[in-house]
């Protein structure tokens, strides 16, 4: 499956989610399930088990109001394309979000 450069994501995941109630892992897991990351994946890169990433996503989805990791996406990147075409600038240094590696401190 193809994926979506993290430093591209960002700005646009921070925006997507500006308001929302996610925690930080779930903030997290929004960028993992948009670069594509299967649960297996997922939970490696998060170093939990694919169980609690499944859980994650279910809360996630429940929290934005969407069915799926497809819908997440689709509306995701519709409201960056409607940003893009409005001529909207975002910053591209948002580090509020950055999926953080195993045993890194969060900031």
């Amino acid at each position: 499956m193809a994926q979506i450069n993290i430093e591209i994501l960002t700005p646009f995941a921070a925006k997507y989610m500006q308001g929302s109630t996610l925690t930080p892992a779930e903030r997290a897991e929004v960028l993992r399930i948009a670069q594509g990351f299967a649960c297996k994946d997922s939970a490696a890169a998060a170093n939990v088990s694919p169980e609690t990433i499944r859980a994650r996503r279910k809360r996630i989805y429940r929290k934005v109001d969407v069915a799926g990791s497809g819908v997440l996406i689709a509306s995701m990147l519709k409201m960056s394309l409607d940003m893009l075409a409005s001529g909207e600038r975002l910053a591209s240094s948002t580090t509020e979000l950055r999926p953080q590696s195993a045993g890194a401190a969060a900031p």
